[in-house]
């Protein structure tokens, strides 16, 4: 009896100590958690990677945070994130806008340019108008040495900014930009590609007369006398250019006469610039679409293709065609899909394209113009506008 009731009290003893066991593992109070600890200096590696590269992992039940996906540089989902947070809540994108650009910059300040670059291309199909994104952009491309792609997207950001010191700070780094890539080039006397920098910066700049001499003294380093002297009759009259260019013109019209038989007097007097009326940093000039009607375009070298509102095409005597075609414009609201129409003819001044195909888009209200003058007109010809004088300079191209 008495080895009956011992052996049922060690049972039930037994028994208690598992049950007591089994609930503590099963369900205890301590949460599942990993602890990512920072490495011994002892394990540490001698060329750690930079901090935007490591970010803790998502474990399971855990959703990844932007840090995450940007630790793995799954940049298509840092913009998709992106995104959801600008449906959903203006601060939280705020936030995750500075977060996405830190990261940028920390992989530049770590030379991971190319990572950089991935990053701020996908998030500026999101976020295009932005400046600092931009400029980041910029110096990724610098970074990877390419620094005509630089140039491009610091004069990107430029059209974007606004404020003055901002305006300041973009045109001194594409000045410092430009000056190194110039001398780069002159140093291994690659007039060519020296030619291909001027016609396109003074495409980007077409107010800025020292990029008119330096196109002018490329020309004649190539011994292209009769381009030189179209480039400095544009800048004849700029006040800061304006008594050098005039003496170079009067060295090639001599050497013209010497060796043509060529007096330049005729060129030099028709060159008579179109008026601008200022609209703010903007001009506008009038253009004649056909027939006697006249148009207020504002002159848009960041625009690759001509803009008419539709208002325009109620006016009679224009022609035009529809193309059938449209075409994706970026406006201040977002991407917008327009038509696309020929018209027979466009002047400005006294210079005339035909079959010049346009985009129709409604521009606003309260506007005052009538249109986008773009490069596929201005494109045909030599163009700089002088600001003291507010006029259109062209020659033929």
């Amino acid at each position: 009896m008495r080895q009956t009731s011992f052996l049922i009290a060690l049972l039930m003893l037994l028994t208690g100590w598992w049950l007591g066991w089994y609930t503590h593992d099963r369900f205890g109070t301590e949460p599942e958690h990993v602890i990512l600890r920072e490495p011994s200096p002892a394990t540490r590696t001698l060329t750690p990677e930079p901090a935007v590269s490591v970010a803790p992992v998502a474990g399971p039940g855990r959703a990844a945070t932007l840090a995450d996906l940007l630790g793995r540089h799954d940049f298509g989902a840092v913009v998709e994130r992106y995104a959801a947070l600008q449906q959903a809540s203006s601060e939280a994108a705020v936030a995750a806008r500075e977060e996405i650009l830190a990261a940028a910059r920390a992989l530049i300040d770590a030379h991971r340019y190319q990572l950089a670059e991935d990053l701020l291309q996908q998030f500026l199909v999101m976020a295009h108008r932005d400046v600092a994104a931009r400029m980041l952009l910029a110096e990724a491309y610098h970074g990877q040495g390419d620094d005509r792609a630089a140039i491009d997207q610091l004069y990107e950001a430029k059209g974007y900014a606004y404020r003055a010191a901002m305006l300041q700070r973009i045109t001194a780094r594409i000045r410092e930009h430009v000056a190194a890539l110039v001398q780069v080039m002159k140093r291994s006397e690659d007039h060519a590609a020296l030619l291909l920098l001027y016609q396109h910066l003074v495409q980007l700049e077409p107010d800025y007369a020292p990029y008119f001499m330096g196109l002018a003294d490329t020309q004649l380093a190539l011994d292209d006398m009769e381009a030189a002297r179209r480039s400095l009759l544009l800048i004849a009259q700029d006040p800061t250019v304006g008594v050098q260019a005039q003496t170079r013109l009067t060295e090639i019209n001599l050497a013209l006469v010497e060796r043509q038989g060529l007096d330049g007097g005729e060129e030099a007097a028709a060159l008579v610039g179109i008026p601008l009326q200022r609209s703010g940093n903007h001009f506008i000039v009038a253009g004649r679409p056909g027939g006697t009607h006249s148009v207020q375009l504002l002159i848009d070298t960041g625009a690759s293709l001509t803009i008419f509102t539709p208002d325009v095409f109620q006016r009679r005597g224009i022609r035009y065609q529809d193309t059938g075609r449209t075409r994706v414009f970026q406006t201040a609201n977002g991407p917008v899909r327009a038509p696309v129409y020929r018209l027979a003819a466009l002047t400005i001044g006294d210079w005339q394209v035909n079959a010049l195909d346009i985009g129709v888009l409604d521009l606003g209200r309260d506007t005052g113009i009538d249109g986008l003058l773009g490069m596929n007109f201005l494109s045909h010809f030599q163009f700089f506008i002088d600001q003291n004088e507010s006029v259109l300079m062209l020659t033929g191209d």
